[in-house]
């Protein structure tokens, strides 16, 4: 069985999904939620479990690495924003992945609709929520806060979700050190605005959650990559059961114009 679960949350601006997924590909993820995406107007990519066109020119898509996650697409309920996708992992361990991509003008509003119309699925099973919610932290200084973005924080709270950065480097909302977005591009206007919230119970098993940066990425997109890696921990089933030969172990682009998250 393997040992952990890698998961890459990214706003890549642009590009086709072959070409980021290989950029991605020296870390290894097992699952890639990518947002602003070129669609994949029908092509077949592999690993894509399933893909939303938001406009003609931006999509998002939720990605397993072949022989390493299995999943299956999760048909969106009515009330969800317009740039989300979920699925249902089977394996390495069993889960529900939500990506969203906040859209104007409610950012907060739009990710709060999403989490709301999928509440019982998030309360009956593991859940994990993700993506450029377009709310947070703005890291000039003096830092800020987003004021409605508590009101996004104790949603997540009420179902027993935290972020999995925040989590792993013990820190509060609002202490941020890394920047996972640059406004316009400008590296004086950093925000941290990129998340992926994980169950409570999988927060003591987090063995890296890190900010992928560098001159490389910062070329490709205004957004950063958010790694989160969870150490996977052996049901009793699948110690005691027999495994069968076939069984395997274990959207509209944001216009930036001069407007700021």
């Amino acid at each position: 069985m393997r040992s952990s679960l890698r998961i890459v949350t990214w706003n890549c601006r642009s590009g086709p999904l072959g070409q980021r997924l290989s950029e991605l590909a020296e870390y290894a993820p097992d699952l890639v939620f990518l947002q602003e995406c070129t669609p994949t107007a029908g092509r077949v990519t592999s690993g894509v479990v399933c893909s939303r066109r938001v406009n003609s020119r931006k999509g998002v898509a939720l990605i397993a690495a072949p022989h390493a996650c299995r999943c299956r697409p999760v048909r969106l309920l009515r009330g969800s924003g317009r740039a989300s996708v979920a699925v249902t992992v089977t394996a390495p361990t069993p889960f529900t992945a939500i990506g969203v991509w906040a859209q104007q003008r409610d950012y907060v509003g739009d990710v709060v609709r999403t989490i709301r119309a999928h509440r019982t699925l998030i309360r009956d099973a593991p859940a994990v929520v993700m993506g450029d919610f377009n709310s947070g932290t703005s890291l000039a200084r003096p830092p800020s806060q987003n004021p409605s973005h508590r009101r996004l924080l104790d949603e997540f709270r009420g179902l027993d979700l935290v972020s999995a950065y925040h989590a792993f480097h013990g820190i509060g909302h609002g202490d941020e050190a890394e920047a996972t977005y640059f406004h316009q591009w400008n590296p004086d206007r950093p925000w941290h605005i990129d998340f992926c919230f994980i169950p409570q119970a999988w927060a003591s098993r987090l063995v890296n959650v890190a900010v992928i940066d560098g001159a490389s990425w910062a070329r490709r997109s205004d957004h950063r990559p958010l790694l989160v890696e969870v150490r996977l921990v052996r049901s009793r089933a699948s110690r005691t059961a027999p495994r069968t030969d076939n069984q395997e172990p274990g959207t509209e682009h944001r216009e930036r114009q001069n407007r700021e998250p």
